[in-house]
């Protein structure tokens, strides 16, 4: 059973670690995540003491149980054509383009990026890179593997896969093809600190379905940092359902969850 100081606990924890904010609400919703994993009474309490004493597997655990991973190949795809052709028109200006994929997951939304990076530049090794950044080490030990089942795929079209996926002999699970993979590289990274360097300036970032998660000053820290990151022009991808909030500060009205880096912050 949850007891409220086991609950709270776990709350600060979250708040510690990856500047999450859970409210009592989320109370059932984290039980059935824990008790999924097998995590119980006794088993619970100890993950939680090691985390709080500082073990570094306790905490990676605890953040993969305490994060939301549901991503999908080219989920709201027209977030994936903008990008790219605004990436061609950087690239055609400066001769190289730089994206971000904010909260990458288990890699499909870095993955459709390089993908549609392919799709509309010209031969197949197109002058952009992709960095993908999670807080969850677990789920990017997934992403840098890049094996996905066949339900992961389904939605595809057949060109897609065919081009964009490989299937080992006696496989039956979908590899990331070298092309892609090589446009993407995996870091882990805490969104909710401000002290980690990132190599921007990064012509789109995507941050869908994370920032609404934060606690709210550092929400508004998360926004700031991308702000710093994205030039005027720049590209800023949200989910559709999430608000700019504190962001509308540097970036300006939107339609589809897509935003403009302001040439002037008010």
């Amino acid at each position: 059973m949850w007891t409220s100081e086991r609950f709270n606990r776990t709350c600060g924890l979250a708040l510690d670690l990856a500047g999450l904010a859970f409210a009592d609400r989320h109370r059932d919703l984290l039980e059935r995540r824990f008790r999924r994993a097998g995590l119980h009474d006794d088993a619970l309490d100890d993950l939680i003491g090691a985390a709080e004493s500082g073990d570094s597997a306790a905490r990676r655990r605890l953040i993969g149980l305490l994060t939301t991973h549901f991503t999908g190949f080219f989920r709201h795809a027209r977030h994936f054509e903008l990008a790219a052709e605004h990436a061609l028109r950087a690239a055609h200006r400066r001769g190289s383009a730089r994206l971000w994929s904010a909260a990458a997951a288990t890699g499909e939304e870095p993955y459709s990026l390089a993908m549609s990076l392919l799709e509309v530049f010209p031969g197949d090794d197109p002058p952009v890179s992709i960095l993908a950044t999670d807080v969850d080490a677990g789920a990017l030990e997934t992403a840098r593997r890049g094996e996905y089942g066949e339900a992961a795929v389904a939605a595809l079209p057949p060109a897609r896969r065919a081009r964009f996926f490989v299937r080992p002999d006696g496989s039956r699970r979908f590899a990331v093809a070298p092309d892609v993979r090589r446009l993407v590289e995996f870091r882990e990274v805490n969104l909710a600190r401000s002290d980690e360097a990132l190599p921007g300036p990064f012509d789109v970032v995507f941050c869908r379905n994370a920032l609404m998660y934060l606690e709210e000053a550092r929400r508004a820290l998360a926004m700031e940092r991308l702000a710093s990151l994205i030039p005027p022009g720049g590209m800023l991808v949200l989910d559709p359902a999430e608000h700019l909030g504190a962001g509308s500060r540097w970036f300006g009205e939107g339609a589809g969850g897509v935003f403009r880096r302001r040439r002037e912050s008010p």
